[in-house]
């Protein structure tokens, strides 16, 4: 039988797992209760795991023998800190968010459902093949960093992995539509949180102190500027500024402000590198200026963009193409957002695809990490049917 069939099969076990992680989102490192149901799931298959502290789990799917090439699976689990509403973009939701401020509003919930939902069809497959599949349930990809946790644990275990899969459940892309792009899928992030420091005063007299929002408004004004004469145009590079915070009184000029923000491309050691250099340097330079200081207490180097290796690209859309059909592939416009997954593809070939949820009639299309993000779980099976069929490609080939 093939995976498609397979996933078909096994669609209300997918959707009925999705629902549940739905309903019990669980915040970056508080992912608990979300730990013991992919546990139990995986001890109802008769799938040995281990749990990496701070890491996620890690399970093991060997085929008829050991010997072999290895690939690992991934899927994420941490919620979003989101109040969801009853409706989605014009409709009621199928299921609700039980925990109050807390939602899957960027797609995790059917991360999690295809993976045990694969693990299920390649379990019933082990048979068939040889080598080794590694099921990865990641803790805190929402910025929390956890990966780090997992990859120490592969290289101290002495785990050899010959290449890595993933899938995104994507917005922008059409209802049962797999985009596959070979190159770049998601961009690098670097981070910045600065406390401009000047001198307060009373508001009636300017003159006599240093403020530190008129510092910030410099800086704010000049980035644009920095965007177009250190940066090549061909290059895509998007930063923004989505923390401000100063002062408490409209007649109290403050003594601080503090400010956060990020920047994304997919040319790390390029226009990354130059952006992380220059912004410093205009910051440190305006604050100067305005008789200010600056300290930064966050103030990273760009991370690692999420970049698909182009053999495995042509595997994956050859092995899923045979299983979905060839009018289900499709290339994406590259995602401006990160990925903890580009962590992987920096050490191991492999593949991150974007699963289409973009679906009007269902209500479903809203942008990722919004209170109006939902999901089209009719194409959860497809998924599903594309990460084993990669899989079972990549260990047979």
């Amino acid at each position: 039988m093939k995976n498609i069939e397979l996933a078909k099969q096994y669609e209300d076990y997918i959707i009925g797992l999705r629902r549940h992680f739905h309903e019990h989102p669980e915040l970056t490192g508080k992912e608990f209760q979300t730990l013991l149901k992919v546990s139990h799931e995986l001890e109802s298959m008769g799938i040995p795991y281990v749990e990496i502290p701070e890491g996620g789990i890690l399970a093991t799917l060997t085929g008829r023998r050991e010997e072999g090439k290895a690939v690992l699976l991934r899927a994420d689990l941490d919620a979003l800190a989101i109040q969801e509403p009853e409706e989605n973009l014009s409709q009621k939701r199928v299921c609700m968010s039980q925990t109050s401020g807390v939602m899957h509003a960027c797609g995790h919930d059917g991360h999690i459902a295809m993976l045990l939902g694969a693990a299920k069809i390649l379990q019933e497959q082990k048979d068939s093949f040889e080598g080794t599949v590694y099921l990865c349930f990641e803790r805190g990809e929402e910025g929390g960093g956890n990966v780090r946790y997992i990859l120490e644990y592969l290289e101290r275990a002495q785990i050899r992995i010959d290449s890595v899969y993933a899938a995104h459940l994507y917005a922008e892309v059409d209802s049962g539509k797999i985009a596959i792009n070979a190159g770049a899928m998601m961009a690098c992030n670097m981070a910045f949180h600065v406390t401009i420091r000047g001198k307060g005063g009373h508001g009636s007299r300017p003159d006599l102190s240093n403020s530190p929002i008129d510092a910030f408004v410099d800086i704010y004004n000049r980035l644009n500027t920095l965007r177009m004469t250190k940066i090549n145009p061909f290059t895509p590079l998007t930063f923004s500024i989505g923390e401000v915070t100063a002062g408490n009184s409209q007649n109290v000029i403050p003594e601080e402000l503090k400010f956060k923000g990020t920047m994304r491309t997919f040319d790390r050691e390029g226009a990354g590198m130059i952006f992380h250099e220059e912004f410093k340097k205009l910051i440190d330079s305006v604050c100067e200026n305005h008789g200010c200081t600056a300290e930064y207490t966050r103030y990273t180097q760009p991370g690692l963009p999420v970049i698909n290796d182009e053999e495995c690209v042509a595997l994956a859309r050859d092995a899923i193409g045979k299983e979905l059909g060839i009018d289900c592939l499709t290339t994406a416009e590259p995602w401006m957002a990160s990925e903890s997954f580009a962590r992987f593809l920096n050490k191991w070939p492999g593949v991150f695809a974007f699963i289409g949820i973009k679906n009007p009639q269902k209500g479903v299309g809203a942008a990722h990490h919004n209170p109006l993000f939902d999901i089209d779980e009719d194409v959860l099976y497809k998924g599903t049917a594309a990460a084993a069929a990669y899989a079972l490609a990549f260990l047979q080939k």
